[in-house]
């Protein structure tokens, strides 16, 4: 019996550990961004980013940070866009090594998909069309 409540507890471990550790996701959209942690899911609409950076921090170097504006300055790491996961998305781990500094693809996909939506919403604004809708 104690063996069988070992290897349940054991098998029990696994598999949380198995769904929180594959629950990271960072997902670009026409809405917002959406970041996905162990326990919470951040949905961030474009009209509230402020900016896109990059981490520099040792355990989160090349993830996507995302800085809101309401509350101001607050600051959101997407992890699964560290360093660490790239072979997780499938990416060549000696590419940064060559990159140095500059932005890590998540970062530039969301970088690019802001400038997208602050040319469309000015566009907007000025009763233009939206320069990015398909015609």
């Amino acid at each position: 019996m104690l063996g069988f409540l070992l290897c349940l507890s054991l098998a029990l471990f696994i598999g949380l550990v198995w769904f929180v550790g594959t629950r990271f996701q960072f997902l670009v959209d026409d809405e917002g961004i959406t970041i996905v942690h162990y326990v919470r899911t951040h949905r961030i609409p474009w009209e509230q980013v402020a900016v896109i950076e990059q981490s520099g921090s040792y355990w989160t170097t090349g993830a996507a940070v995302v800085v809101a504006r309401e509350p101001a300055g607050r600051r959101i790491t997407a992890l699964a866009t560290t360093d660490r996961m790239m072979l997780y998305r499938g990416e060549n781990p000696f590419d940064t090594v060559r990159a140095g500094n500059a932005p890590r693809r998540p970062t530039l996909a969301a970088i690019e998909a802001h400038l997208r939506w602050i040319a469309a919403a000015n566009a907007r604004m000025q009763g233009r069309q939206d320069p990015w809708a398909l015609h």
